[in-house]
């Protein structure tokens, strides 16, 4: 009985492939190797000097402000071409079909960012839009937004470099 014990674990032993040297998933599993999170740039609010706004985030239509911060969060994190196009005043180029496209194209699906703004005037905000591509480096651009309207509907007129 013993040689028959042995015999068969001589032949497992030698026949068949080698055994991997790693683990391996359960049978109908799917294994993929851990992407990189992509680090949001800082933008901590509480990092503004006094009078300026910092944020990532949603705005609104109440304030100058507001609708900078809206369109460029509809742009980057939501691209959401509708959204971004409710930010602008109608009939601007800045809201047409092909601008709108460029814009969304200019910041690749997983960029963060960063914006840094002042109202200098009750229609103009200056501001620092700083963004980093998934894998990219930083990139910062001064630019100049004009807003008009009431609290409610603030709208942006155009937005250029500094």
């Amino acid at each position: 009985m013993a040689f028959g014990l042995l015999a068969v674990v001589a032949v497992s032993a030698c026949g068949g492939p080698p055994a991997p040297d790693y683990a391996t998933a359960p049978v109908g599993s799917v294994s993929i190797a851990a992407l990189p999170a992509e680090t949001p740039i800082p933008c901590d609010p509480s990092t503004a000097a006094p009078g300026e706004t910092v944020t990532r985030g949603p705005g609104d239509y109440q304030s100058a402000l507001g609708v900078v911060a809206d369109y460029h969060w509809s742009i980057i994190t939501a691209r959401d071409a509708a959204r971004a196009k409710r930010a602008i005043r109608e009939n601007q180029t800045m809201g047409t079909d092909p601008l709108i496209n460029a814009a969304l194209t200019g910041f690749p699906v997983g960029s963060t960012y960063c914006l840094r703004m002042r109202q200098t005037a009750p229609g103009t905000v200056l501001l620092t839009l700083t963004t980093r591509p998934p894998g990219g480096g930083t990139t910062s651009y001064p630019l100049r937004a004009t807003v008009d309207g009431q609290p409610g509907d603030m709208k942006i007129r155009g937005e250029v470099s500094q």
